[in-house]
């Protein structure tokens, strides 16, 4: 017999055309059978319904983030130290001395990976370097990860062991000191060559093991279903695979075509997944592909990102990864194989590039509804926001960062810190615009406080409000982090808000939230969560 569930005396934000908030939702086995009155769901209810009380409060759309590094996010390497402030880093000698005795626990060929490291974070601000890391540890190759993940430290072993198998050290790749003398701080290509290089990359078993416990930590935060933004290449798509058939992976997965081994191994992947023939969309509602993605510039934190001026704190403009006419060869025929395609561009010169690409597939090809996708699309003035509508492009921001990282992009963006993740704009301009957290690089990743900093707009830490004329509403922020998820992924008629026939995945909140300030709405948590009918938490 098929079971039932209603929740009631609460307030279902049913995310639906009219932003409508019911009292009861009623479903059964994974499909929405009912939202409105209470009354009314009695009418359909049988001896076999189960009935949970609210008690008033509120119940949403399951999360659907759109930015998540899964698989690096969930496993680890052998010999990786967490660097971060949360994990009781706090300045330059206690990174050293966390580093000095991991490195006394390795044997023969093993490296020191650190993780979470941020420069902005120490009491120093500024990055560690080769020479500090040599003395503590003199014989293990060491390499340190940037938060952004597209900076990187190593230390003069692992730099020795890296040229040894080719690696090379371009001009704009390495950071150096007064003296122009290379510091050992690699960013961009330097540092993502030095990961291909390095073991960084964990067997099968572990890679499995890691997106079963980060999807289970997803799902518990209330997100049902999460749009992976690559990682490690083929073996995150085979072990997402491995997860889903061994009933390891909690939460809806749309991983994206990419691998963070630098330019070329990205431009195999476009070739590779343009042999096989498949192209977006190809899975059932567990497990689907995702768009071909390809990384065009650098990080908005670290300052590495391609603008049309130098950011406040360089003296010249940081190139692309990719030149127009390569991001042209990928992105006209991936589109013309049928792919939704996306980029991870942050800088307006990126976002430029992205776009006159797109264009040109588009022009070349015409094809509707493609729903092709800009990743972060950080710094984006209004004329670039007004072809982002006409081309009917996704910009996938992260408003968790304004929070976060605020006081840094004021002082890297300076006056155009008003181009920076301009939400009202899009929302003005009628822009469809999916949120994503981009968790590992962000380690407060809740749906939660995404939709808190995006009204809010307010660095924790300092205080500084960036473009207060940037703010969204609640009831948009909770849109931009369900129904335009759903449709990110082509799937906004089976998920993204609460309706007849939907797939009841959702979330109840401890509290309501509707009139909660985003102070208040950071302090909420998710007490439940269901996917495709099912309790998960």
């Amino acid at each position: 017999m098929k079971e039932k569930t209603l929740l009631y005396n609460g307030q279902i934000f049913t995310v639906n055309k009219n932003d409508d908030i019911a009292e009861a939702i009623l479903f059964e086995e994974d499909r929405i059978l009912f939202v409105g009155k209470t009354a009314d769901a009695l009418r359909l209810i049988d001896e076999n319904t189960e009935w949970k009380d609210l008690y008033g409060c509120a119940v949403l759309p399951g999360f659907i983030d759109c930015h998540i590094h899964m698989a690096v996010a969930g496993a680890r390497i052998h010999n990786q130290i967490d660097l971060s402030k949360k994990a009781g880093v706090e300045d330059i000698n206690g990174l050293l001395e966390r580093v000095k005795n991991a490195a006394g626990e390795t044997q023969n060929d093993d490296w020191v990976i650190g993780s979470n490291y941020s420069n902005e974070s120490l009491n120093e601000k500024r990055h560690i370097t080769a020479k500090e890391l040599d003395k503590v540890a003199p014989r293990t190759p060491v390499l340190i990860i940037h938060t952004s993940g597209h900076i990187s430290v190593a230390n003069t072993k692992a730099l020795e062991i890296a040229e040894s198998k080719g690696f090379k050290i371009g001009r704009d790749d390495v950071l150096k000191d007064e003296n122009q003398k290379p510091t050992g701080v690699l960013q961009e290509r330097a540092h993502f060559a030095m990961l291909r290089l390095s073991p960084v990359l964990p067997p099968d078993d572990e890679l499995v093991s890691g997106m079963e416990k980060f999807s289970r930590d997803l799902i518990k935060r209330g997100i049902t279903s999460a749009h992976d933004a690559g990682g490690f290449g083929t073996a995150t798509f085979r072990t997402l695979q491995k997860a889903k058939e061994e009933t390891r992976l909690f939460c809806r997965t749309y991983p994206m075509l990419w691998t963070l081994f630098g330019k070329s191994a990205q431009i195999d992947v476009a070739k590779n997944s343009f042999e096989t023939g498949f192209y977006t969309g190809l899975g059932d509602e567990m497990l689907k592909m995702g768009p071909l993605k390809i990384m065009t510039d650098g990080s908005a934190v670290g300052g590495t990102c391609a603008t049309s001026r130098p950011l406040m704190h360089l003296g010249e403009i940081t190139p692309t990864t990719f030149t127009q006419k390569e991001i042209d060869e990928i992105f006209v025929e991936g589109h013309r194989l049928g792919f939704q395609l996306t980029a991870h561009a942050v800088g307006d010169r990126a976002i430029e590039m992205v776009l006159d690409s797109y264009e040109k597939a588009m022009t070349a090809y015409p094809r509707k509804d493609a729903r092709h996708r800009i990743e972060h699309c950080f710094l984006c003035p209004q004329n670039l926001v007004e072809r982002i509508k006409k081309l009917g492009v996704l910009p996938i921001p992260n408003p968790g960062f304004l929070s976060v990282w605020g006081g840094v992009f004021e002082k890297y963006y300076g006056d155009r810190i008003g181009d920076v993740m301009p939400l009202k704009s899009f929302e003005d301009a009628g822009i469809i615009t999916p949120f994503g957290s981009d968790a590992m690089v962000i380690e407060e990743y809740e749906p939660l406080f995404g939709i808190a900093a995006a009204m809010e707009r307010r660095d924790l830490k300092t205080g500084i409000s960036i473009s207060n004329e940037q703010k969204i509403s609640l009831m948009r922020a909770i849109r931009c982090y369900t129904y335009f998820g759903a449709y990110a992924s082509f799937e906004e008629k089976i998920k993204g808000s609460l309706e007849n026939g939907k797939l009841a995945d959702l979330v109840v909140l401890s509290s309501s939230i509707s009139g909660k300030t985003p102070e208040e709405i950071r302090k909420i948590k998710v007490t439940e969560s269901y996917l495709g009918g099912k309790r998960i938490v």
